[in-house]
């Protein structure tokens, strides 16, 4: 009879000559893990039938549906301040269609007629029928004027009257603060701030001996506001401040450069840096 010792051997000899190792008696092989391939993403309409601006022949001028002129505004990235009250489509090549909105602006905001065109152009699949297109997705992008749909679209747009814009007058401020947009102005450029308004920055920031501005850069926002981003300096002190517990920048707003150096016009205040205006002095500190 064989005893387990000479069972045990035999079994490792077969092994052995059989080409495996002796891991593979002890412990069991992990499965290769699965190849997982990502399915490909669908193609896109613009790349497969490149819009050209071309007119299709016997079109007809379309009125942009007023539920559709959110979706215009959104692609141009506008809303507030700029709206698209009216619009025209014209079908153009491979299923695409021009658009041409009329602008309107918020006459009691900060642009001008002469800042924003009075027509914008884009164009898109979202009037053509579900069973023409080619993937069920809408497309919506800004494009250039000056193509033959362009043309016929912005001759019926002018036809039509101009819808009247109804926009509600905002209420007074309560405070000068309450006019602050915390956009740049246009063309706003970084002006390094003086030590004169840097000392007078840390009143308003409620700092100074332990904490100074020592550099600051500005940039133009709205109406007469200008946005600070100062760097802070940490001196030694014994009130446990420290660069590890102190912002490195702060932001403020003053209107102290555009007004006559007269205590009672001049209006300041902190901010936490998440605007436009903020962004753009900050940029100009680095």
């Amino acid at each position: 009879m064989l005893t387990p010792a000479r069972l045990l051997g035999m079994v490792m000899v077969a092994t052995l000559l059989s080409g495996c190792g002796l891991r593979a008696v002890w412990s069991d092989v992990p499965a290769p893990p699965p190849v997982i391939t990502p399915a490909p993403a669908p193609p896109d309409e613009r790349t497969q039938h490149p819009y050209t601006g071309e007119l299709a022949a016997n079109t007809e001028c379309k009125t942009v549906p007023k539920d559709d002129l959110p979706l215009l505004q959104d692609a141009g990235n506008v809303g507030g301040a700029i709206t698209y009250p009216q619009g025209v489509a014209v079908r153009s090549n491979a299923k695409w269609w021009t658009v041409v909105v009329r602008t309107a602006i918020d006459p009691y905001g900060d642009l001008k007629r002469s800042d924003v065109p009075a027509y914008a152009y884009f164009a898109t699949n979202l009037f053509t029928s579900d069973e023409e297109k080619y993937l069920d997705n809408d497309f919506i992008w800004s494009v250039e004027g000056g193509t033959a749909s362009a043309a016929k679209a912005l001759a019926c747009l002018k036809k039509l009257p101009a819808p009247k814009v109804l926009v509600k007058k905002p209420p007074k401020p309560a405070s000068p603060a309450d006019t602050y947009s915390g956009l740049p102005a246009r063309a706003a450029t970084c002006r390094t701030v003086s030590d004169a308004l840097l000392g007078y920055l840390q009143q308003v920031g409620q700092v100074g001996g332990a904490i100074t501005f020592p550099r600051g850069q500005m940039v133009r926002a709205n109406r007469t506001w200008w946005t600070v981003a100062v760097a802070v300096q940490v001196n030694p002190n014994s009130q446990g401040f420290t660069k590890d517990n102190v912002p490195a920048v702060e932001y403020f707003v003053t209107n102290e450069p555009s007004q006559p150096k007269k205590a009672s016009t001049v209006f300041s205040f902190p901010i936490k840096g998440k605007d436009k205006a903020s962004a753009r002095a900050g940029a100009c500190l680095k």
